[in-house]
């Protein structure tokens, strides 16, 4: 759905929701408030403007009050006719007033079901007033007179005004009660209303129950448990658990989803990186065990070496000697002669393949600084292919170096001319006739790159790990040293660069990465 598609928009849609209830909720507080002012001004209007039958009657019966018929002296009568006027005065004010709030307040319909109508209410309310104006009239009456007595004078007269009174007692009970009708359909229709406003109010009490119940269930659902299972992914992969991955944290495709896959991401990241670092630490491992391993080997090499060199002169010397010597003694042209010559020739020629042996052994073990400078590796590697090329024993070998811009960089180029003839002349001899080898020459920005690839019989995987140990050889006996390799490693390292071996298997051909520096650090340079 398009409201629950993110928490951004459901949080819109609660909140939404919510101020809704509460503007509903405020709305009904402010029209009940509307409704019982309403009310109250209906009761007042009720209370005070409405006709009183009631309080008509209580006042003409005042006025038989008023003649009071216990009196025995002559001057007491003034004071009751002054008291009668008073009261019949009051009940006629009253009556006017009753008859204009009826004229304002008629209820037809109450009217027609006593049989009425207009006319007969109005003839009714005359008689009122016709009656009031005949006790009015009373008045006259009611003074002191030497032939008769004031007891029976006031007494006559209340006999009469009883008779008015009543009649009008009997007129007012014929006439709607008023005060009681709007007084009940005031009460019904506030009633109705109340009952109307009280079920509204507590529809939006369940409604606002509701919405927040189903708030909280959804904050459960949306933010609480994604969050905790989010924490305890965490903390299990901040514990060591690198293999462990975060599942679906929620089924809707939110912002909890997103995190949930970066946090994924970022941990197949960390452990990518910390398996190339483990790689590297154990590759490094390896060069630290085989750089000791050279240095001790350099270290006796060179002993050896030089305890070699002293015999391997002589030998050379004394063949020498010998040959001439017998040159000189004997016919040249006997065949005793001849093979003897040949046998001293054989002696000089293997006791100098030693001695170039020991040379390389003696190479191996020096560390002297060379020369380190600026030179076109471009350059270089072309004139070891100059000395290449020609021979005659890799003329059916197809050697393809293309590269014709300068590469400039810190090297020693007498050292990387050895290092690229090496692995030339490895890649040439482990290729078969039409085989190639190819050269590749990358400059990145700190460091350049050398590739030297062949198709030729390849490595056994085991054989990797070991090319660089001094007298490792794959080749057949007589073939090599196995001091190339190691040479060419030390030399690679002296100009804190790395190379690396790789075969697909035997049969798939080598290939060999080199990386140099650009810049050689401060202490190699000359």
């Amino acid at each position: 759905m398009f409201f629950l598609r993110s928490i951004r928009r459901r949080l819109v849609t609660g909140f939404t929701i919510s101020l809704a209830l509460l503007l509903a909720m405020a709305a009904a507080a402010i029209l009940g408030l509307v409704w019982h002012q309403q009310a109250v001004e209906e009761f007042t209007n009720v209370v005070h403007h409405s006709p009183d039958k009631a309080k008509l009657r209580e006042v003409v019966f005042d006025t038989l009050i008023a003649l009071k018929s216990n009196i025995d002296r002559p001057e007491a009568v003034q004071k009751i006719r002054d008291d009668y006027r008073n009261k019949v005065n009051t009940a006629i004010r009253e009556a006017r007033q009753f008859r204009e709030r009826v004229e304002r307040t008629v209820i037809a319909s109450e009217v027609s079901r006593q049989g009425g109508g207009r006319a007969i209410l109005s003839t009714r309310l005359t008689t009122i007033d016709e009656e009031l104006k005949k006790l009015s009239g009373l008045e006259l009456q009611i003074e002191f007179r030497h032939d008769i007595m004031p007891a029976q004078l006031i007494s006559g007269v209340r006999m009469t005004a009883s008779g008015h009174v009543l009649l009008i007692s009997e007129v007012l009970g014929r006439l709607p009660a008023y005060r009681a009708e709007q007084t009940a359909t005031g009460l019904l229709k506030e009633q109705q209303q109340s009952a109307q406003l009280l079920n509204f109010v507590l529809v939006l009490t369940a409604l606002a129950v509701a919405c927040y119940a189903i708030t909280v269930c959804c904050a459960f659902q949306w933010v609480s448990f994604p969050l905790r299972t989010i924490a305890k992914g965490t903390s299990r992969i901040s514990n060591g658990d690198t293999n462990y991955r975060l599942g679906s944290v929620s089924r809707w495709n939110d912002e909890f989803a997103d995190l949930a896959a970066n946090f994924n991401r970022m941990a197949n990241r960390f452990q990518e990186s910390e398996d190339n670092l483990n790689a590297k630490v154990e590759e490094r491992s390896r060069q630290l065990v085989r750089s000791e391993r050279l240095a001790g080997v350099g270290f006796l090499s060179a002993g050896v070496a030089h305890e070699i060199n002293t015999p391997l002169s002589s030998i050379t010397m004394a063949a020498e000697s010998l040959q001439s010597r017998l040159y000189e003694q004997l016919d040249p042209d006997h065949e005793d002669t001849a093979e003897a010559l040949s046998r001293l020739e054989m002696i000089q020629r293997e006791s100098k393949r030693c001695g170039q042996i020991t040379r390389r052994l003696l190479d191996f073990s020096r560390n002297d600084k060379q020369h380190i400078l600026a030179h076109d590796l471009t350059m270089v590697v072309q004139e070891v292919l100059d000395m290449v090329r020609p021979m005659d024993r890799y003329r059916d070998r197809n050697v393809i170096f293309d590269q014709s811009d300068p590469l400039i960089l810190d090297i020693n180029a007498s050292q990387i001319k050895q290092v690229v003839l090496n692995l030339v002349a490895n890649g040439l001899q482990a290729t078969e006739a039409g085989g190639t080898v190819q050269i590749r020459l990358e400059g990145q920005t700190d460091w350049v790159v050398i590739e030297i690839t062949d198709d030729g019989q390849g490595m056994e995987p085991e054989n990797i790990g070991n090319l660089f140990e001094p007298f490792f050889s794959t080749k057949e006996t007589g073939q090599g040293t196995g001091l190339g390799l190691s040479i060419t490693h030390r030399i690679i390292e002296e100009h804190h660069g790395t190379i690396d071996p790789f075969s697909a298997g035997p049969g798939k051909g080598s290939r060999f990465s080199i990386r140099l520096p650009r810049r050689q650090p401060q202490q190699k340079a000359a």
